[in-house]
């Protein structure tokens, strides 16, 4: 496939998933990484390494990406900043020590864990939107929980490509009762500290699974333009956070996940 073409469709991509980014104080790799799983045949990446750059690729434009999203929060005092700083303190540092064994999985179990992932976040979805689930906000949580919970979500980001969004934002809303627009900047600010240590580790560990000579030209045709056109998009969805609530997308968004679960299960074989 043509380079200018590869590279419009990964702008058009990040922008696409930097709408949700901004609104919801994701990482955006629940978007970043099947796209890429599906696309980065097309730039020559051999198959067996396309999982390692899927995920890396996801963390580097998310980290962009939500770093501008949470700047931007940051300005509308949407960022509990002793929170985030807690919950980032334990996120980082598993993400990063993470992906030393990230690197060294068999790419087949990095997908499978991936799928399974998707499906999770899928059916919850769905559920919630047939049967109107409501999950009823508890007593709130002593900020000592919040390192050790982040080094679970640490993990879970360097073996997804997911920066922890989809769990700090339910976490900082159920569990220690800030309000969603709060919730959401501070998940903002958590996912891109989390991104950037874990894209990070990637880089420092690349001569473990990147190909010969292929980094430089992957990251510039398909990092960069994801990650600038992330960054335009978590423009747009900043300033649409308090419209956010629409059950429409989020069945749509279901649909998709599944979908993306059952490519990545049939490529399995």
């Amino acid at each position: 496939m043509n380079e200018l073409i590869l590279v419009l469709i990964f702008l058009f991509v990040g922008f696409s998933t930097g709408i949700f980014i901004g609104m919801l104080g994701i990482g955006g790799g629940i978007f970043f990484v099947p796209a890429l799983y599906y696309l980065l045949p097309y730039t020559g990446i051999d198959q067996s390494a396309v999982p390692y750059y899927a995920i890396s690729l996801s963390l580097f434009a998310g980290a962009i990406a939500s770093s501008f999203s949470s700047a931007l929060h940051f300005r509308l005092g949407n960022i509990d900043k002793k929170k985030a700083l807690l919950f980032a303190l334990g996120s980082t540092s598993a993400a990063f020590v993470s992906v030393i064994f990230v690197i060294n999985i068999d790419p087949i179990i990095l997908k499978a864990v991936f799928a399974v992932v998707l499906f999770i976040i899928a059916v919850k979805m769905i559920l919630e939107s047939v049967w109107k689930i409501q999950t009823q906000r508890s007593s709130k949580l002593n900020v000592a929980y919040l390192p050790p919970i982040g080094i679970g979500v640490g993990i879970f980001a360097a073996f997804t490509g997911l920066g922890g969004g989809i769990i700090f934002f339910p976490v900082l809303y159920y569990l220690f009762l800030l309000d969603s627009k709060k919730a959401i900047g501070t998940s903002s600010a958590i996912t891109a500290a989390t991104m950037i240590f874990a894209s990070l580790a990637f880089y420092l560990n690349r001569n473990d699974w990147m190909g010969v000579n292929q980094m430089n030209s992957i990251y510039f045709i398909v990092g960069v333009p994801l990650g600038i056109g992330a960054m335009l998009g978590a423009r747009v969805g900043v300033n649409f956070v308090s419209k956010s609530n629409s059950a429409v997308v989020k069945k749509i968004f279901s649909v998709l996940l599944i979908i993306v679960v059952i490519k990545i299960i049939l490529n399995l074989w």
